[in-house]
């Protein structure tokens, strides 16, 4: 073999080895295999790579030119023949040692040596060629350039100390998590619980609240230190985990808080105002709800503190969700919400109760009325029977309890016969009603404070007695409290029960009992009834005050006090009824009687309110008021009075007439009003900021009325402030495109 001969062999077997080295100008094309993709990455690293040549083209590259270019020295064009080429012997040979299909690799004897010229071209035809064997001898993926390389030990070794750790800090973080998890769920049931309990008034004994408080805060202090350690911590500044680790331990840090500062002064207060032991019959320990003060203001700021630590914890979007932390936080603030709620309104009782039940031994004297709703007002009914209350260190004693036929009536000499004196503001829209002379129009307001200047102003024109202050209540409230003790019984010997108090009163009464002042009596004779069960002593004092606490939400129990600083504190309340300035929307629909009939007992009503924002800030609130009379047919004359129709007798179809009036968000403007799908025009009136739109229904029996209003609210808080009026049938309520809220709150949520 001559030397150029060896070479060309050592660079055939090169280009069998490396299809990218410069031995690939002698490779013997062969078969293709497979064919890689257009867009494939180059296989040279010195450039892109030369496109895919078909087997049947690579074969004919040398064998079917008609010409070549003559030497570099010059001349014509030759032909060259189509043998020219491998000879047939060397591509038998490259067959037989094995091609793609053979599993071997190929390696082709190296040609004759051909002159200079022809040798350069012949080796740049033949490297186009040996380029296009090589890249069909490599599958797709290549298994030269891209075959995949086992990794080595250093790779190994770095990749296992880099794992360990981070594998490691997962198990750590999530045992300590897990344990922390079980220690605060039992720690949240446990103070949910004992909370509940201590709000209610079942107080524990001592020894076993000492040893439950005891307990809560050994797990939310365990909890603490699980999620407060150095790796906790650190682990809380990584990315995507770092956010709701931080939020967990800020909340469990609340909650620990609450459990040290909060829990113990808790069960002082609980202890120092335990229900049981605070009420005796008809005496109310007032030291005991002085000495209460203190640990309730501990408890109530150690609630404000935790509130505030909420307010803190990050919202951690998805990862917050999915682990549950958002769920646990706002289930955090409800609890903590109600608790500060329940500790505003023993602070309130600590503050008003002692100065409001005689505390520095002088009486105050409150004139109860009991309302009847049959004769529908804006805080309930007319006024329908009434006592005096007096009260003298705790000690409550009532004087008398008669019907509204004895109600004292203007003397010559007083100065409302001359001056009615109805304030400026109110008397465009109540003056013609006389609510300063007249007992059954005294509440024609809803505003509840202005009200009780009304009744107490004509107690002292009637009696020339001065009261401190009013206690209005109706009969469903007073069947709720009957609910706590036994059953009133009447001189009679019937049996009075919460059960019946309501239709007893404000219905069957005017069937059983014709003569209005014998019915009187009878109303006198129930509310004295009620009063000596209630006040007995043996009741469930708990459930009592649940009961003053359902009566109270509702609106059917609320007091006034001709006392300014202490009227300045109950109007702030639900029990002052005072009626709200506050900006934003605001709603409250009052029907009130016109006629002087007993039909409202009967009157069914149902509201909805629809809300629909505009980008100001502002809105167009839609709403609809139905009004129906559902009276049956039959009923007594005085049941079906019409004062405007003759009186008793003129009104055989049990046909109602109310006055209903909307109130709407300080600023609001009516857009328009429809009454039974036509366009009507309604009066307008304002009271207290509250822009009101009024009209006089007439109700058949069994024919709703419809009213709706178009009324745009300004720009403010999009929370619907709702006032409602205490009813016989509490009114279907519905709201669409806001949250609710009461216009009173306990909580420091305004």
């Amino acid at each position: 073999m001559t030397p150029d001969q060896g070479a060309g062999a050592r660079r055939s077997a090169g280009a069998n080895e490396d299809a990218s080295s410069a031995g690939l100008a002698d490779a013997v094309p062969v078969p293709a295999q497979r064919t890689p993709p257009p867009n494939a990455p180059s296989t040279d690293p010195g450039g892109p790579a030369a496109p895919a040549i078909p087997a049947e083209a690579a074969d004919r590259d040398g064998e079917a030119q008609e010409t070549e270019k003559a030497p570099s020295h010059g001349g014509a064009p030759k032909k060259v023949s189509p043998s020219a080429g491998p000879s047939h012997g060397a591509r038998k040979t490259a067959r037989s040692r094995g091609g793609p299909t053979g599993g071997g690799r190929t390696r082709a004897p190296s040609p004759a040596r051909p002159s200079a010229g022809r040798a350069g071209d012949r080796r740049a035809t033949g490297r186009r060629r040996a380029l296009a064997a090589a890249v069909r001898l490599i599958p797709w993926p290549g298994r030269v350039v891209f075959s995949p390389r086992r990794p080595s030990r250093r790779t190994l070794l770095v990749a296992g100390c880099v794992a360990l750790p981070v594998l490691a800090l997962a198990g750590w973080v999530g045992v300590r998590g897990l344990l922390a998890y079980h220690e605060l769920s039992q720690a949240r049931s446990a103070l949910t619980a004992l909370q509940s309990q201590l709000l209610a008034g079942d107080v524990p004994a001592a020894d076993q609240l000492t040893t439950e408080v005891r307990r809560i805060n050994d797990r939310t202090a365990s909890a603490k230190g699980l999620t407060g350690d150095p790796v906790w911590s650190a682990a809380a500044h990584l990315p995507v985990v770092g956010c709701p680790m931080h939020a967990a331990h800020t909340m469990v840090a609340a909650l620990d808080g609450l459990a040290t500062s909060g829990l113990p002064p808790m069960a002082q207060a609980a202890g120092t105002l335990n229900p049981a032991s605070l009420r005796s019959g008809l005496t109310i320990d007032l030291p005991a709800l002085t000495r209460g003060k203190e640990p309730v203001n501990r408890a109530a700021a150690a609630i404000g503190r935790f509130r505030s630590a909420l307010g803190t914890v990050p919202d951690c979007g998805w990862t917050g969700s999915l682990l549950g932390l958002d769920s646990a936080r706002d289930t955090a603030a409800t609890q903590g919400r109600k608790a500060a709620q329940a500790l505003t309104g023993l602070k309130l009782a600590i503050q008003l109760a002692p100065p409001m039940l005689g505390g520095d031994g002088s009486p105050r004297r409150y004139l109860l009325i009991v309302q009847n709703p049959a004769e529908s007002r804006a805080n309930g009914g007319i006024i329908g029977g009434f006592g005096l209350l007096t009260a003298r260190n705790g000690k409550l004693s009532l004087d008398d309890i008669s019907g509204n036929g004895k109600l004292p009536q203007l003397r010559m000499d007083s100065p409302l016969r001359k001056n009615p004196m109805v304030p400026n503001d109110l008397t465009a829209r109540y003056g013609p009603y006389e609510p300063t002379r007249i007992w059954a129009n005294a509440n024609l307001t809803p505003d509840y404070p202005r009200a009780g200047q009304f009744y107490s102003g004509q107690y002292l024109a009637g009696t020339g007695v001065s009261i401190d202050g009013t206690i209005s209540i109706d009969p469903t409230a007073l069947s709720y409290l009957l609910a706590t003790a036994r059953p009133a019984v009447l001189p009679d010997g019937r049996v009075v029960t919460s059960g019946n108090l309501v239709k007893l009163v404000e219905s069957d009464a005017y069937s059983l009992i014709d003569d209005q002042t014998d019915r009187d009596q009878f109303f006198a004779d129930v509310g004295k009834a009620v009063y000596t069960s209630v006040t007995a002593g043996g009741g469930d004092t708990s459930g009592l005050l649940r009961a003053f606490g359902r009566a109270v939400s509702e609106g059917r129990l609320e007091v006034s006090s001709n006392h300014a600083d202490e009227e300045k504190v109950l109007a702030t309340t639900p029990i002052g009824g005072a009626l709200p300035t506050a900006p934003g929307p605001f709603l409250a629909v009052l029907t009130q009687n016109a006629a002087a009939s007993k039909l409202d007992y009967w009157t069914r009503r149902a509201v909805d309110y629809h809300w629909r924002p505009r980008p100001d800030g502002s809105g167009i609130a839609t709403i609809t008021v139905q009004v129906l009379n559902a009276a049956p047919d039959g009923l007594p004359d005085y049941v079906r009075y019409r004062l405007d129709l003759g009186g008793p007798g003129g009104n055989p179809d049990g046909q109602n007439e109310v006055w209903l009036s909307v109130y709407t968000g300080v600023g609001s403007q009516l857009l328009g009003a429809a009454l039974d799908g036509r366009p009507t025009t309604l009066v307008r009136d304002t009271e207290k900021g509250h822009p009101i739109a009024s009209t006089y229904l007439s109700l058949d029996r069994g024919k709703p009325r419809t009213l709706v209003l178009q009324v745009w609210e300004p720009p403010a808080r999009n929370v619907l402030t709702v006032r409602r009026q205490p009813l016989v049938n509490p009114e279907q309520f519905s709201v669409e495109g806001l949250p609710e809220r009461s216009p009173w709150s306990l909580s420091a949520d305004k």
